[in-house]
């Protein structure tokens, strides 16, 4: 059972990193370069929501298997840390999904229409900069929290 469990965690912390490395530093510099605005912008919609959906997914499986972990050996302050760093990539996560991502997206909604009209507050423009900032941020965090994880594993 402790292979087992192993197993999950190892494999959780892989998905996890996995999936924001592909999205970070392959798929979105592809289809950034590739689309125009638009078709990207549609794209990007449609995939956030899932890719913050997997890595709340892998955070709720790698915080169980650290559960498991600890009831089958007692508690550590290595088990402890990789719970802790898994409750902070599914707050995040979680975050991202349910609240960063609708509000970058009424965001850009507005400024899409001031874009049709030919004018652009300025005010806005530097508040969907912030979102977006706010997002790399928070998924260098999760990357980061990942890395640990993987530090953590033996």
């Amino acid at each position: 059972m402790d292979t087992l469990i192993q197993f999950v965690h190892a494999l959780a912390v892989a998905i996890l990193v996995g999936k924001v490395v592909l999205l970070s530093f392959v798929v979105a510099p592809i289809l950034a370069k590739n689309l125009d605005r638009e078709p990207f912008g549609k794209v990007v919609r449609q995939l956030f929501p899932a890719y913050y959906g997997l890595g709340m997914g892998t955070a709720v499986a790698g915080f169980i298997a650290v559960n498991g972990l600890v009831a089958m050996h007692s508690s550590s302050s290595r088990l402890l840390i990789a719970g802790g760093l898994w409750i902070l990539v599914l707050v995040t996560e979680a975050y991202c999904r349910s609240t960063l991502t609708p509000q970058s997206n009424a965001i850009r909604d507005r400024l899409k229409e001031q874009e049709s009209r030919g004018t652009v507050d300025p005010a806005l423009q530097a508040s969907w900069e912030r979102v977006h900032q706010r997002s790399i941020y928070l998924n260098s965090s999760v990357l980061l929290a990942g890395c640990s994880l993987i530090a953590l594993i033996r």
